[in-house]
């Protein structure tokens, strides 16, 4: 049996434990203060709590479930050689790891829903674009959910990749990991059409370049997961790897970082009624107003009033009362320049609106 001192002694050093600790733990973290936030905008500045908040908090879950699981990982080794270890440890490292893939992959796939979800009611696309959207999202998260079955049937009995005591047989683990590859890349094409889509629709708008700009960002922000899940895609080769416990810690730690890190996009453009208030004005409002939690939502005879409209487009004449409204709230289109966004103060310009966030 090898022992540490087998090796030179910055071999047997090095761990990437810790790291993986401090990552994922930090990131769960920064992300739980932005969903944090993202349901206290929508549960008590708006009162209102969509589909896609139910499907951030699901993905948030996963996030946590991954997290522990990380953890478990790493107290049993993970992070360290995989000749260091022992067969107790190699057991858990590789058992605790690939509990933690299923989670993993939820916890960037769900927030793609959540995106849509928000989308579909901000752009107000057609019936089929709206179809192909969620098409496109659904059929990205099954693809990614087809990496665990691939993960466990890779060899019979599935228990003998970490049981080392049960004898199995296996089949190249290279079929998997080329499954996981073109289904990152297409991870990464679905966060980029997502992040693009919104910003091409702010393009075509006559509004102020300040507004288009910090709007574009902050509903493209998603672009950094497919930064992320591209390079991600570049370290899978290592769930093939010998070193296993070593080599597969930069998978644990850049999936977490993909998926908090869209997990984080998805949640900045529902914030800015909270920044409002937090900086006693709105951003993209008159100056000196002083936004409050009823700054929002008006109510007329019990029922709520839309406050953020940018013009009109044909076919869909603004209805006169709308469901409470909050950041992203605007309703786009127009024949004339308008640039009522995101303000309570702001007026509704033109006699015909497409709703561009109408529930958000």
């Amino acid at each position: 049996m090898t022992t540490p001192q087998d090796f030179p002694p910055e071999f047997a050093r090095q761990n990437k434990g810790p790291a993986i600790l401090a990552i994922c733990s930090t990131l769960t973290a920064v992300a739980s203060i932005f969903v944090a936030a993202r349901l206290y905008v929508r549960a008590k500045i708006l009162s209102r709590v969509g589909l896609d908040d139910w499907l951030i908090i699901l993905s948030m879950v996963c996030g946590y479930v991954t997290l522990g699981l990380n953890i478990a990982a790493v107290r049993a080794g993970n992070g360290r050689h995989f000749v260091l270890l022992t067969d107790e440890q190699k057991s858990g490292a590789i058992k605790w790891t690939m509990a933690g893939f299923c989670p993993g992959i939820l916890s960037f796939g769900i927030p793609k829903l959540a995106v849509v979800a928000l989308l579909t009611k901000i752009t107000n696309p057609s019936r089929m674009h709206r179809i192909f959207l969620w098409c496109m999202s659904s059929g990205c998260l099954i693809l990614l959910i087809g990496c665990v079955p691939l993960l466990y049937t890779q060899c019979t009995p599935s228990r003998s990749q970490w049981d080392f005591s049960v004898k199995g047989t296996c089949w190249s683990p290279w079929i998997l990991i080329y499954y996981a590859i073109v289904v990152g890349s297409i991870s990464g094409a679905v966060d980029l059409y997502l992040a693009i889509y919104p910003a091409v629709i702010l393009y075509g708008l006559r509004i102020n370049l300040k507004k288009k700009i910090a709007l574009s960002c902050a509903l493209g922000l998603g672009s950094v997961a497919t930064a992320v899940a591209i390079y991600k895609s570049t370290r899978l080769p290592a769930l093939g790897s010998r070193d296993f416990s070593y080599d597969t810690s930069d998978i644990t730690i850049w999936t977490s970082i993909e998926g908090n890190s869209i997990t984080i996009a998805a949640c900045i453009p529902t914030l800015q009624p909270l920044l409002d208030l937090i900086l006693g004005k709105a951003i993209f409002g008159s100056s000196g107003s002083r936004p409050k939690h009823a700054g929002y939502k008006s109510h007329n005879s019990g029922r709520t009033v839309e406050l953020v409209t940018i013009g009109g487009s044909k076919g869909n004449r603004a209805p006169k009362q709308h469901k409470k409204m909050g950041v992203s709230d605007v309703t786009i289109g127009g024949k004339d320049s308008q640039e009522s966004i995101l303000s309570p103060r702001d007026q509704v310009y033109g006699d015909e609106s497409t709703k561009f966030g109408q529930h958000v």
